[in-house]
């Protein structure tokens, strides 16, 4: 029987191997830090801390792992830019365009972070020393989600123009249209000289091939209204896992377009999605208020409990301890789930 994820038998891989594969495991590739990394021993998964915002009713969404080794969250209804450590401390930094509605980043290996202005219909990048914004070309375009791809520049979702977005890193900007009418292209991620988007409305997985620069054959979720959202490398690194939420499935799909589902019961909802140095995926349940885990060996998925009652949990990250970090949008938190 194929076992797509395993690459390792059972248990969590050495730390330095750790490093070498996180960046097909993890959502968006993750970079991480430099430090030491811990030697991890197996336990029960469990969610070992909740730090709260700075900034009250902050609406935190993206999350994502910063080549510094630091943590950055998006603060959707405050409006800024969250630098934490994994003991929990924030350091905050105001988007300069008012009410624009940070909603997803991601970093480069240069130290910058990049993040979607979802209201403001602007790019915004941050580094050390400074803040820049640059607007689409299609005003009201309501970019979200972001990802590197494999031609080095960043790619984005405008979901409400229905068009996928390119910038480099001198911030040209680049529009496609999609082809699929009111899609709701959601997450994507850069897989084998292409982009490869979750189309929520549209309950299909579609790639925008590189070197054509064109949309091919958009590939329907087995499940009808399945609404695919985050999308990630599998651990495997050959094929794409992605969250279904209605449908509360894991969907894969390989390169040639073949899609599969795993039932993530007892889970009911299929959020945030990112894979552990365990080589298993971890997915945010908001509907059960719950994480949870489905084994890259036997599919079979269980779920955590989130102290904080109503937390609405949704992005995930992996942590430079390799922990993995969520945002509790509605308990305007960040919480570490524990895995070793």
């Amino acid at each position: 029987m194929r076992r797509p994820f395993v690459l390792r038998q059972a248990g969590l891989v050495p730390a330095a191997l750790a490093l070498l594969v996180l960046s097909s495991a993890c959502s968006k590739g993750a970079l991480i830090g430099s430090g030491p990394l811990p030697t991890p021993t197996p336990v029960a998964p469990y969610v070992s801390a909740e730090f709260s915002m700075p900034t009250a009713a902050s609406r935190p969404n993206g999350i994502a792992l910063g080549s510094d080794g630091f943590i950055y969250v998006a603060e959707t209804a405050g409006n800024k830019i969250a630098k934490m450590t994994t003991g929990g401390v924030f350091t905050e930094s105001a988007v300069p365009t008012a009410n624009a509605g940070p909603f997803d980043l991601v970093g480069r290996a240069d130290g910058s972070i990049w993040y979607t202005e979802s209201t403001a219909s602007k790019i915004g990048v941050q580094t050390s020393t400074t803040t820049t914004e640059y607007p689409l070309p299609t005003a009201n375009a309501g970019p979200t989600y972001i990802a590197r791809g494999p031609d080095g520049a960043l790619w984005f979702s405008e979901t409400t123009a229905n068009k996928l977005g390119r910038i480099d890193s001198n911030g040209n900007i680049s529009e496609y249209p999609v082809p699929t009418a009111n899609a709701g292209i959601a997450g994507l991620v850069g897989f084998v000289n292409g982009i490869w988007i979750a189309e929520n409305n549209a309950s299909q997985i579609v790639r925008f091939d590189l070197s054509t620069q064109t949309f091919g054959t958009p590939y329907p979720t087995l499940t009808a209204n399945a609404a695919p959202t985050q999308i990630v490398i599998c651990p495997d690194g050959q094929t794409l896992c992605f969250t279904e939420n209605n449908a509360a499935k894991l969907g894969q799909i390989t390169p040639a377009g073949v899609v599969t589902e795993h039932p993530l019961a007892p889970a009911t909802s299929a959020f945030g999605l990112v894979g552990g140095a365990d080589f298993n995926l971890y997915f945010t349940d908001p509907a059960q208020n719950k994480a949870g885990r489905i084994s890259g060996i036997s599919f079979a998925a269980s779920e955590f409990a989130i102290p904080t009652a109503s937390a609405q949990p949704a992005f995930m990250s992996l942590g430079p301890d390799l922990e993995i970090y969520f945002t509790e949008t509605a308990a305007n938190k960040v919480a570490r789930l524990t895995y070793f």
